[in-house]
């Protein structure tokens, strides 16, 4: 099936400009290639990680065997870096790394002009493992320093058959969760009904959600400024 990220983008980005937040970890997360593709104006990627990080040429790389020749490079905080407008941005895997999640949505609201296709890691209301089960609240966003117990086993255990590796590490090389730049951690990590009340509350309308794994352990919004 279609990623639901590469079917919004390719649906509104034509003839656009268009941002890609957060998207150069391991380099084939990125969406630049299929904004670029779909037809948009112009591509920026942007990225927390710095300018000596080996990503940056990798990306490069693979732009250029994608055939995308012009693409704008951003290294910076997108919390604290002022970013002219795009009328399309999209965001990816950067929601749950950040301690105040509702900023950054607000950031991303302020620098969208048409549509913003964000996406996070998501919880299931209803989890199972090998070593027990929880029920969670759709309004409810697991606060992932404060897992502990048989409750951080479960969603350790419930993300790591998805391939997550253990979502609660908490990155202490970083200065762990008492660092509040340290985006390598999770921090926050919402039910699908959360997730989508966070972006209306961050200033968006929610125009189409869609899961981008089964069993909602990462979801997708193509989202319009209210």
């Amino acid at each position: 099936m279609e990623d639901p990220r590469d079917k919004y983008i390719r649906r509104v980005v034509a003839g656009k400009t268009f941002i890609d937040i957060g998207g150069l970890s391991n380099v084939i997360n990125e969406r630049v290639s299929t904004a670029s593709a779909a037809g948009a104006t112009s591509v920026t990627m942007m990225d927390v990680e710095g300018p000596q990080c080996p990503w940056w040429n990798e990306l490069r790389q693979r732009l250029k065997e994608n055939g995308v020749t012009e693409c704008d490079f951003i290294s910076g905080d997108v919390l604290s870096t002022e970013l002219e407008p795009r009328e399309i941005v999209h965001s990816s895997g950067v929601l749950y790394h950040l301690p105040s999640p509702i900023e950054y949505i607000a950031k991303l609201r302020r620098i969208t002009k048409e549509y913003c296709v964000l996406t996070s890691t998501t919880v299931s209301t209803r989890i199972e493992t090998d070593s027990g089960s929880l029920s969670i609240p759709s309004s409810s966003v697991l606060f992932v320093p404060a897992l502990s117990g048989p409750e951080r086993q479960i969603v350790r255990d419930w993300f790591f058959r998805a391939g997550r590796g253990d979502v609660t590490e908490r990155v202490d090389r970083f200065g762990g969760w008492k660092n509040l730049t340290n985006y390598y951690p999770n921090w926050f990590i919402p039910t699908v009904s959360a997730f989508e009340q966070m972006a209306r509350c961050g200033g968006f309308d929610v125009v189409e959600g869609s899961a981008v794994e089964p069993n909602e352990y990462s979801y997708c919004l193509l989202l319009r400024p209210n």
